[in-house]
């Protein structure tokens, strides 16, 4: 008899994901008990292509991509469409779905060029007296570096504008508006580079309830 492996019930065991949404797709394929012919008839397949269609089902599945890198296509869906048509049958949140879509249509569209990189500090004079060492300055100075989320550089410039206004009012409330050794914050510089270059600087004024 054959053996399924401990992760892959008799309804998904021919699909080997290699992204988190499939492993949440075929849990889901798992959860509902779906085989991939009533899937692919779900989805409005014709059924003359129900088995090139079952194809493209365990290829998307079991690609790194998701198929969105068009590696199989078909006369009936586009890979957005196909992956649009898959979620809502299976009744898996939208919101989540898109966000993953969009991560990966963003590293298709930009293969080979690196991200961008965000750096935000504080705008700060400090006055060290001639007892702080090295390890004191070096300590003062990190203080002013504010940390942004890591995935910063993938947001739109509406959403990357909020958090890096959210980020300074954090900062300046955390530390009073004063770092040690007279570090008194005037405002807030945000740097982008890209290359190891410097493509761009924003500066920032205090928090608006300072």
């Amino acid at each position: 008899m054959f053996n399924l492996p401990a992760t892959h019930s008799k309804y998904t065991r021919y699909y080997r994901p290699q992204h988190s949404l499939a492993r949440r797709i075929i849990a889901q394929i798992d959860k509902y008990e779906r085989r991939p012919q009533d899937i692919i008839k779900a989805m409005g397949y014709p059924l003359k292509h129900t088995i090139p269609a079952c194809d493209r089902l365990r290829h998307v599945l079991s690609s790194e991509k998701m198929g969105l890198d068009g590696s199989y296509i078909d006369a009936y869906f586009t890979p957005e469409q196909f992956l649009e048509k898959l979620v809502l049958i299976l009744d898996m949140h939208e919101d989540a779905f898109k966000q993953d879509i969009a991560q990966i249509t963003y590293d298709l569209a930009h293969c080979g060029t690196p991200l961008p990189k965000y750096y935000l500090k504080a705008d700060i004079d400090f006055e060290f007296t001639a007892g702080a060492n090295w390890m004191s300055r070096g300590g003062a100075a990190q203080l002013a570096h504010v940390h942004l989320p890591e995935n910063i550089a993938r947001m739109t410039e509406t959403e990357r504008e909020v958090i890096v206004q959210k980020c300074i009012d954090e900062h300046y409330k955390n530390h009073n508006g004063n770092l040690p050794y007279g570090g008194v914050i005037k405002g807030y510089w945000l740097t982008i580079e890209q290359h190891s270059e410097m493509i761009g600087k924003v500066a920032y004024g205090l928090p608006v309830k300072s």
